[in-house]
């Protein structure tokens, strides 16, 4: 048995941090009072001084207690310090092994590695807050080779089981009555199976146990030679591709949160400081404009704020895509990202759940995607990035060399005519009311927002004209457009559920929506409005098991 392993003494700063993260409110209140730190007795300092030593006193008993020890045929991690918590995980259980530098960890100059199981929880089933990079990547490639070998020894142990069972059943043959049956050993020589047992040559092996170590030693020696040009990246992102997929990934979503928050913060910080409210004031002043100059302002502001989100999305984008390289190593994939939170994710391909080919309004018309991977984690929501800027007519190429199984296949089944109604109603019908109250609201100068129905119009026809399905060899291709086009490719074995649905009047006109769940995904991928008869033969072929 090995000896227990402790992680970096750094771990013991861990438990000071999370202390002050759990003062932080208490702390801005108190810097944002006039006096601040600075009028507070001296009780207040020791007090603050003994809650930090306390805390360190704690992380050193935390640290003291978390081992982790990698036996022959598992690894058991313990900790604890008023309670004890001792986790096993099993060589052949484990799914990945990642090896992440969140930023407390960058700034500390260590890394985490997770270990993950399938079927896991919202996290991983094994953490190792705090290794060195050197330790934490020398596990890691000793957890996956040992894995590897359990699995491989656990197949090699099958095949010889099948062998033994047939070996088995041919002695019973015999021993009925049955003529003698040849059996071709490993160098061509036969052995006849006689009354009462088998004779071998003395070289001879069974056909089925010489084609398992073929295989085996097939399997050994591709591996190594994997792992000989594991250090070379497929691909890395130069810094024109990231700045240019940077400027056309268009993650406003993130960009308008921040905003919001700081826009809610500038608030309060304007509150405490400013005679009144200062928007109420812009409000108030802005009644006595003319109305044409109110649109304009607003106008602008809107352009101003969509700026600034758009240059902080690409901001956002450059620090989380920073240095994005995919890597072979062995059989898996590796791929790793990151300025600030640096992250590596190992994978096998074939345990892809899905792939999803994003192209965004943008890049869309410059030609390029980006390819997501539906991969079990213990993070269910994340999916993970393969190539976040990819040449449409390289897509092919790059799905058939990272995730062979998963073809690339036009839709061939579109949402019909009669689907278009169902695409637009809602979305028209709330253009047009805001139509109305801008027009309630500033009267005749705002025949500017009647621009809202032909776009609203386009948008829904380019989603009507994008929905669509596709079955064969076994996969089901599905494509829809909100903003951006998304086509979506999963394999029958790892749809766990498929759901179709219709309202009244769909069902009067034959049309239906589809979706589908696969492991990990913790909502489904659906397409609305489809011809029945498109969707009916995926309905059997998934319910029924047939394949196409």
């Amino acid at each position: 048995m090995n000896n227990p392993r402790r992680l970096h003494k750094v771990f013991v700063i861990f438990t000071l941090f999370q202390f002050v993260k759990g003062l932080l409110p208490l702390i801005i209140i108190t810097l944002l009072r006039k006096s601040g730190f600075l009028g507070l007795e001296w009780y207040w300092y020791a007090g603050a001084v003994g809650l930090i030593v306390l805390a360190l006193f704690f992380g050193f008993l935390e640290w003291r207690t978390f081992t982790y020890t990698p036996e022959a045929d598992r690894i058991v991690i313990r900790k604890g310090v008023l309670f004890k918590d001792e986790k096993t995980i099993y060589y052949a259980r484990i799914h990945s092994v990642n090896v992440e530098q969140p930023f407390l960890q960058r700034i500390l100059g260590v890394a985490e590695l997770k270990i993950e199981t399938p079927g896991g929880g919202k996290k991983a089933d094994g953490i190792l807050p705090a290794l060195t990079v050197r330790d934490a990547e020398q596990l890691r490639q000793q957890l996956l080779s040992r894995q590897h070998e359990t699995v491989e020894r656990a197949a090699h142990q099958a095949d010889d089981s099948k062998r033994i069972i047939r070996l088995d059943k041919d002695v019973d043959t015999s021993k009925h009555g049955a003529s003698a049956v040849p059996i071709e050993g490993a160098h061509g020589v036969s052995a006849n199976s006689e009354l009462g047992g088998l004779n071998y040559s003395a070289n001879g092996l069974s056909e089925l146990e010489t084609g398992a170590r073929q295989a085996f030693n097939h399997h050994s020696s591709s591996g190594k030679q994997s792992s000989k040009s594991g250090d070379s990246a497929y691909f890395r992102l130069t810094i024109g591709q990231l700045l240019l997929a940077a400027a056309t990934s268009m993650n406003l979503g993130l960009a308008l949160a921040f905003i919001a928050g700081i826009y809610s913060f500038a608030d309060d910080f304007l509150e405490k400081f400013a005679p009144m409210r200062i928007f109420e004031m812009l409000y108030a002043e802005s009644k006595s404009l003319v109305p044409g100059y109110v649109i304009i302002g607003i106008a602008v502001a809107a352009i101003c704020a969509l700026a600034a989100a758009w240059a902080l999305s690409i901001i956002l984008y450059i620090i989380k895509y920073s240095g994005f390289a995919v890597h072979r190593e062995g059989k898996r994939i590796s791929v790793s990202y990151g300025m600030l939170d640096k992250k590596a994710y190992l994978f096998d391909p074939n345990k892809v759940q899905s792939v999803l080919i994003e192209e965004g309004i943008f890049r869309q018309m410059i030609g390029y995607a980006q390819i997501k991977l539906q991969v079990v984690s213990s993070d269910k929501n994340e999916q993970l990035m393969l190539h976040p800027f990819v040449p449409v007519k390289e897509l092919e190429h790059v799905i058939s060399h990272f995730v062979p199984q998963m073809k690339l296949m036009e839709i061939n089944a579109h949402a019909p005519k009669r689907a278009l109604l169902y695409y637009m109603r809602i979305e028209l019908a709330v253009a047009l009311l805001l139509c109305g109250a801008a027009f309630g609201f500033w009267g005749t100068a705002a025949l500017w927002s009647l621009i809202l129905i032909p776009i609203v119009y386009l948008w829904r026809r380019a989603c009507h004209k994008a929905a669509g399905v596709r079955l064969e060899n076994g996969q089901l291709t599905l494509r829809r457009r909100n903003l951006a086009r998304i086509t979506y490719l999963v394999r029958r074995p790892q749809i766990v559920a498929m759901k179709v649905k219709r309202s009244w009047g769909q069902q009067r006109k034959g049309l239906v929506t589809l979706g589908v769940r696969t492991m990990g995904n913790a909502s489904d991928y659906s397409v609305a409005v489809l011809d029945h008869n498109d969707v009916e033969p995926v309905w059997n072929w998934f319910s029924r098991g047939k394949r196409q």
